[in-house]
């Protein structure tokens, strides 16, 4: 059985915190307890009390382990793991199909574009748009029958076909208006006989 991972394995560097960032890289060295990440790009600032979370590919199953910054040099840094490597619920809550206008703005840029909400769920949702905006962290203005929500996501995903980009977002810091927005959409689609999305 070939252990995992491996050098070269790709993976991403997940810091969880106020301010959410990722960074893509490779594993350099792996040692008991321990994954060193060659990071693509200029490396980072590093909390050293920050919250990371280590993503990768096991075969074809998108995997994730917490994990503790140690140390770096100008090629990798160093994570102390604080756990086992587990499978990524990406069904933590049902999602729903819905078919709302959304308006998706970049953080970083001035892109802002129009859309319509592929699916929904307590935990984040997918739109569709004509293109990939630029940076990680979007907004989304979502509006649903008489009332609009403005959602801080992440980009987790993206799937690029002939009708435009669909974006997998993950909800950042809602406050409890926000999530009581998307409570009510969610419960208004689950009560109509909604699809849950597959």
């Amino acid at each position: 059985m070939t252990s995992f991972p491996v050098p070269g394995t790709p993976v991403t560097v997940v810091l969880r915190s106020r301010d959410p960032a990722q960074w893509p890289g490779e594993v350099a060295a792996v040692r008991d307890g321990g994954v060193a990440v060659r990071i693509a790009g200029a490396m980072p600032a590093w909390d050293p009390n920050g919250t990371y979370v280590l993503v990768a590919l096991d075969g074809s199953v998108r995997v994730s382990q917490p994990a503790a910054y140690i140390g770096h040099t100008e090629r990798a840094v160093a994570f102390r793991s604080l756990g086992p490597w587990q499978p990524v619920d990406r069904r933590a809550h049902p999602r729903f199909a819905a078919n709302y206008r959304a308006e998706v703005r970049s953080v970083l840029g001035n892109s802002r574009q129009d859309g319509r909400l592929v699916d929904i769920s307590m935990g984040g949702m997918a739109v569709r748009v004509g293109s990939r905006p630029g940076g990680r962290q979007v907004q989304v203005r979502v509006w649903a029958g008489p009332f609009s929500s403005e959602l801080l996501c992440m980009v987790v995903g993206a799937e690029e076909d002939e009708n435009g980009v669909v974006l997998r977002l993950q909800y950042t810091d809602l406050l409890p208006a926000q999530r009581a927005f998307v409570r009510q959409v969610v419960e208004g689609l689950a009560g109509q006989g909604a699809a849950q999305a597959s």
